[in-house]
């Protein structure tokens, strides 16, 4: 079985499009944003990275 890889704009297209932005995800994958942006922009990155981009729930903020 092939899963074709993510670029960098589809792997942010997918978090975004479940209401996620970087700052967020960070804190839920237990990341510093800067390394996070790092995986996001590696064309190269590990498949597990666009297995969980693909698997996250839609996010829904918490009110105040």
């Amino acid at each position: 079985m092939t899963i074709s890889r993510l670029t960098p704009a589809q792997f942010r297209a997918e978090y975004e499009q479940r209401g996620w932005i970087g700052i967020t995800l960070a804190k839920r994958w237990g990341k510093h944003p800067v390394s996070l942006s790092k995986i996001v922009n590696d064309p190269e990155r590990a498949p597990h990275w666009d297995d969980a981009v693909r698997g996250l729930p839609k996010y829904k903020a918490k009110k105040e």
